[in-house]
């Protein structure tokens, strides 16, 4: 059985209430508590995206299912990974899941996060696998309150 899907939500970024008064004081440690909230956030994003890359290439490799992971992802984007693992799955079928042993295991590298805005984020994380090392772009954009993949591209 593939290992679980650990995503996280984003936090609300907290700003102080200021009283109309500047105070020069509160500046510094305030755009401190936003850069700590910016760090902790990009480690969600960066652990959303590392999930959803091993998640993918399991889908691809016909280890788990792709309805898995729809809650995280966009529906056009949803549709195209099942086509692409149905194409796989014609080209290369799988082994029963009882022989699957080794070629199970899927160690993800590290995640580098670049935030294009606000809302949207890019991560690139490199996933080792039985045979090789495989490259995984994923977009991510902030729908309401969860970080949902838009695009993918494997290499």
């Amino acid at each position: 059985m593939s290992a679980p899907l650990v995503l996280s939500r984003p936090r609300v970024a907290s700003t102080p209430l200021s009283s109309g008064v500047p105070n020069t004081n509160a500046t510094a440690p305030a755009a401190q508590q936003n850069k700590a909230a910016d760090d902790s956030d990009e480690g969600r994003i960066a652990a959303t995206a590392t999930s959803l890359a091993v998640a993918c290439l399991e889908i691809f490799a016909g280890i788990r299912r792709s309805d898995s992971i729809s809650r995280w992802v966009d529906r056009t984007l949803l549709e195209k990974i099942d086509q692409r693992a149905q194409l796989r799955a014609e080209v290369a079928p799988t082994r029963p899941f009882g022989d699957l042993g080794a070629t199970r295991t899927l160690q993800a590298g590290n995640a580098r996060v670049c935030r294009v805005t606000s809302v949207i984020a890019e991560v690139t994380v490199v996933v080792r696998t039985q045979n090789r090392f495989r490259a995984v772009a994923i977009r991510l954009e902030l729908l309401t309150t969860r970080w949902t993949m838009t695009a993918l591209q494997t290499m």
